[in-house]
């Protein structure tokens, strides 16, 4: 891929954006990342303040050769009076094997901070269990009336980012380990951390992250006074549970009210998490325009996690079959597309833990993802091709094979069926056995 970084006055039809110099929240277009296609659009990223950016030379126009200034420079001048509304968002697609997941321009003082995934998840690891922790001391201070303080939170938040970047694969790995009975800050630590590198993804801006990680914490904050056994519940609500579970919005909007040193934005987030775009979630039915923009993040974190781990009245499913609902349901309208492809590129084709079986009839665990080769991930065998567990660590890493061998996954497994796992050796319950 090839980029240049030019102005915004330089900026022409048929230019292809990579990246801009303003938060994801702040930009006029759901996705940085579109080809511009006419002068109202350069209108609009000058309206939003954006001074510079990066263009992709390789899926779009570059600047004329002889030229200090596009061509067509004249036709987005004298139009911001008259701007219009921002066009539909792109078709978001799950990343291929040719798309990076994530760019390729990481900071020198990034790469310098990078440690192994095995190492960070120790530090991953305690973070859990202080997030848990920090949860249940504020489900707590929510169950008997007592206000909660933002300093109480923002520490973990930023050890959280700091974890991120320097393996932004661990706490990812932790979110999708088996658990037997789930509690509410299990969920909220599910959540949270998604939720993180996902707006980091979205180029969000420190203050959103923080936010966003606060909402995370508190999103079910409301649960505190519901009956804990039915957050996992497997099996769908009777008409009468589920209109007593989705109380929990108003009881936390209560709570809410004497948290003076939370900030409005968090408070918003928790009531609207809910709401689905097109008007039919609750508990107002609200409606794209009258959602926030950074609550459509937290709505599918939640809803992955609830997905994968049966909560809500729901089955439990796989990673990439969550993924797929999430694609769905998005495309019918309940979610941002771009958001929703954004998370898929965050957590790959196949997400961490993931059982396959490949191209050899070996069956694995995903360990850990190739950034740039997403359909290739490092997979540690557990059952050998003739169906016998491996009596020995084997590790593959399938992006970088040796030119005799072609090994490619050729399905994903549930762990569940024991015909595919007969001594239950694919379901990850811990790091030990990651």
């Amino acid at each position: 891929m090839s980029t240049r970084k030019i102005t915004i006055s330089q900026l022409a039809n048929g230019m292809f954006i990579h990246e801009l110099d303003i938060p994801w929240i702040k930009s006029p277009f759901l996705r940085h990342r579109r080809k511009i296609k006419s002068a109202n659009d350069i209108a609009l990223l000058k309206q939003a303040g954006v001074k510079e950016l990066h263009i992709d030379l390789s899926r779009g126009a570059d600047i004329p050769s002889n030229h200090e200034e596009p061509l067509n420079e004249h036709t987005s001048k004298n139009i911001s009076s008259d701007i219009k509304e921002p066009p539909a968002v792109d078709e978001v697609s799950p990343p291929s094997s040719s798309e990076p997941l994530i760019d390729k321009q990481t900071s020198q003082n990034e790469a310098a901070q990078a440690v192994p995934l095995s190492e960070e998840l120790k530090v991953a690891k305690v973070l859990q269990g202080k997030i848990c922790q920090l949860v249940n001391q504020l489900s707590q201070l929510a169950k008997n009336g007592q206000p909660i303080s933002a300093a109480s939170i923002s520490p973990i938040i930023q050890e959280s980012v700091a974890s991120i970047t320097r393996n932004d694969q661990a706490l990812l790995t932790l979110l999708h380990l088996h658990r037997q009975d789930i509690k509410l800050g299990d969920h909220a630590f599910g959540v949270f951390s998604l939720i993180l590198p996902l707006a980091i993804k979205l180029n969000c801006s420190k203050e959103e992250i923080n936010e966003l990680g606060m909402a995370a914490l508190l999103h079910d904050i409301g649960w505190a006074r519901l009956p804990m056994h039915l957050l996992d519940k497997k099996k769908p609500y009777t008409s009468s549970e589920k209109q007593l579970t989705q109380q929990h919005i108003s009881i936390a909007e209560n709570v809410l009210k004497k948290c003076n040193e939370l900030p409005g934005t968090v408070k918003t987030l928790i009531i609207q998490h809910h709401e689905f775009n097109d008007g039919s979630g609750y508990p107002k039915k609200l409606s794209k325009e009258k959602i926030h923009k950074l609550t459509q993040i937290l709505q599918v974190t939640d809803a992955y996690d609830e997905s994968i781990h049966g909560l809500m009245g729901q089955q439990g499913m796989l990673p990439a079959s969550a993924l797929k609902k999430l694609y769905r349901s998005a495309k019918k309208g309940l979610y941002s597309e771009t958001i929703v492809g954004e998370m898929i590129h965050v957590m790959g084709i196949f997400p961490l833990t993931s059982a396959v079986e490949l191209s050899s009839g070996e069956k694995a665990l995903v360990i850990e993802i190739d950034k740039q080769k997403p359909l290739l991930p490092k997979v540690k065998i557990i059952y050998e091709a003739d169906g016998q567990p491996c009596s020995s660590i084997k590790i593959i890493d399938l992006a970088n094979q040796n030119e005799d061998d072609n090994l490619k996954i050729i399905r994903v497994i549930d762990p569940i069926d024991r015909k595919c796992d007969p001594l239950g050796l694919l379901i990850v319950d811990s790091i030990e056995s990651a």
